[in-house]
């Protein structure tokens, strides 16, 4: 079954993550074989990045109301109260400083977690370090389209979703199909040369390890030339 990457993707969520993951980490660390030199780089990890994205959001909010209080300073209306200007905002005790990396060590960790002879999903779930499942319906895949002309070359855009490539097939105004080509990362340009004015046409349809998966697209049509 298809699974899902257990990273979450924003900052605020992989931030959530890693605290999550350090205090659950503390209860297999012996059945893991983990030493307690790794425990402390793990802590020192997630405290820092907890304070590096904290101190990120203190300073943005600061430099907003620094900027709407130099506008009002500049432009009024005259009579307008601008108030004071804000201290410099204040973080708290700064944690151990670590080196740049911290979610390449985290993830290796978890790869030498997931490696251990004593590793069980039932730990893996706990950790928060196995995806959701994800299901996908194959059958019903169908990838659209959009042409653009660009530089005289006709760009297939395409997105790639849970495929492996999409198979494009044009007719060039002739009313027949033929292979243009396979595409593993959108975007897709054609390179065939604009001679006559003409009408041309496309469609693709999905791979998935080499074997055609879904419905073929809905014709896509430009004029050329």
């Amino acid at each position: 079954m298809v699974k899902d990457y257990y990273l979450p993707r924003t900052d605020e969520a992989k931030a959530f993550w890693l605290v999550n993951f350090l205090a659950k980490l503390n209860n297999y660390a012996s059945i893991l074989g983990l030493s307690a030199a790794e425990l402390t780089s793990v802590k020192n990890d997630v405290a820092f990045f907890s304070y590096i994205l904290n101190a990120v959001e203190v300073f943005t909010t600061a430099k907003e109301q620094r900027v709407n209080y130099k506008n009002v300073l500049r432009d009024g209306p005259i009579g307008k109260i601008a108030g004071a200007v804000s201290d410099v905002p204040a973080l708290g005790t700064k944690p151990v400083e670590v080196a740049p990396g911290i979610i390449p060590r985290i993830t290796q960790l978890v790869q030498r977690i997931k490696n251990s002879p004593a590793y069980t999903e039932s730990i893996g779930k706990d950790l928060g370090i196995i995806g959701a499942s994800l299901t996908v319906d194959s059958d019903g895949l169908q990838p659209a389209l959009k042409l653009v002309l660009k530089g005289g070359q006709v760009e297939v855009q395409w997105k790639k979703g849970n495929s492996d490539a999409v198979y494009i097939e044009v007719d060039r105004g002739n009313g027949v199909w033929q292979f243009l080509g396979i595409d593993l990362n959108p975007h897709y340009t054609d390179e065939m040369p604009i001679t006559a004015h003409a009408t041309w046409r496309y469609r693709a349809i999905y791979l998935k390890r080499d074997e055609r998966i879904g419905q073929w697209s809905d014709v896509a049509s430009i004029s050329v030339g």
